[in-house]
């Protein structure tokens, strides 16, 4: 039976300690004598929670043996196989009929323990791509498929995840890399590996600022081209997929209860709709530029009523239809890239008998721990 743990990746100055289990050295081929290096690191930036955990939702599971869900393909500049790890990858031919050259290379590669770092031996001078895929587990079978099999760089580039692929839900959080390598004449070469999600993540939050018990129904928020539904597993220079730019929406039909006491902490004067993910994506190129419009719509209980969502008398609607998606200083936020965090805030006060509302949309890095992937 596989334990799940969480394996937190460390920055190459940290030795921390991930509880891995160190793999015996292998024998070394015949070629040069050195090692190369791979040192895996969780998603940039680096932040730390107070208890000085990694915040960044880096998280690598391990099975009982404390062996990592990690996967390593090294390929040359003729875009073939070099050298990767574990042997269970990407070495089947017989999954790939439309792969016509061998595999050329060996899967010689040890763990380091205490440096969270796969070192491989043997390999010949000159440049390479490296690609690391972690929480493999959480993948599709199809791309598992292509993981196992004899592939090209280009074809790991290639992989995407869709939410039409009926798998809509992806645990654990399935993480990458990419990053270009060079081994010197003595077979020594390191690079840092640092892993990213393939998603970004979408909230919005109401924030009451008045002095009174709010409740919220019906809330519906539309971003058009925000593009929950396909994207690339590694990152690429162009990190999204055009025809796949279709609408975000994130509902809740409520009741959304928090109320206003300077005696509460200010997490309960907030309420949130649920948190969705969303690939990569570029705003629709406008008049005014690259924009995202949203669109924000919901109804405010009456105070002393009973809500009834068939009696209008009971709530106030409210919509506010293409609203612009820009950050404090009135700037336009032209894309959402993987790994980070788009949130929206709704502000509510009170101007004599009315309601005035604001909004807020800000882009953070995604640092909290999270490991799983959903689009539910």
């Amino acid at each position: 039976m596989m334990m799940k743990g969480k394996l937190l990746a460390a920055v190459l100055v940290a030795a921390m300690s991930l509880f891995w289990s160190s793999c015996s050295r292998p024998e070394l081929r015949e070629g040069p004598g050195g090692a190369v290096t791979l040192t895996i690191v969780t998603s940039e930036p680096q932040t730390r929670t107070p208890s000085g955990d990694p915040a960044d939702g880096g998280g690598i599971d391990v099975d009982a043996g404390g062996n990592p869900d990690l996967a390593v393909a090294i390929v040359n500049d003729e875009g073939n196989l070099e050298a990767w790890y574990p042997s269970t990858f990407f070495t089947d031919h017989s999954m790939n009929a439309n792969y016509s050259s061998e595999c050329t290379g060996d899967h010689e590669a040890s763990i380091d323990a205490t440096a969270s770092t796969i070192s491989f031996y043997g390999i010949p001078r000159g440049n390479y791509t490296v690609y690391t895929f972690a929480n493999t587990a959480g993948l599709p079978a199809s791309v598992l498929t292509t993981l196992k099999e004899c592939v090209t760089g280009s074809q790991l580039e290639a992989i995407q995840l869709s939410v039409e692929s009926g798998q809509p839900s992806y645990a654990p959080m399935p993480l990458s890399a990419k990053a270009s390598l060079f081994v010197n004449a003595s077979g020594s070469g390191q690079v840092d590996m640092p892993l990213l999600r393939p998603v970004a993540k979408v909230s919005m939050t109401f924030r009451n600022l008045t002095e009174e018990d709010i409740k919220i129904y019906k809330c519906e928020v539309t971003i058009g081209a925000m593009n929950p539904s396909r994207g690339y597993l590694l990152k690429k220079d162009t990190d999204y997929i055009p025809s796949y730019d279709r609408n975000l929406t994130l509902s809740s039909d409520g009741p959304l209860v928090f109320g206003n006491d300077p005696d509460v902490p200010e997490e309960y004067l907030r309420s949130t709709l649920p948190v969705k993910q969303v690939f990569p994506s570029i705003a629709p190129v406008r008049d005014v530029g690259s924009r995202y419009l949203c669109t924000i719509s919901f109804r405010v209980k009456k105070p002393d009523v009973d809500y009834d969502a068939d009696d209008s008398s009971t709530y106030d609607a409210v919509s506010f239809p293409n609203l612009p998606v820009h950050d404090s200083r009135s700037s336009d936020i032209p894309y959402l890239k993987r790994n980070q965090f788009l949130k929206i805030e709704t502000r509510i006060t009170r101007r004599a008998a009315e309601f005035d509302y604001s909004f807020n949309f800000e882009v953070l890095n995604w640092t909290k721990k999270e490991n799983y992937l959903t689009f539910d």
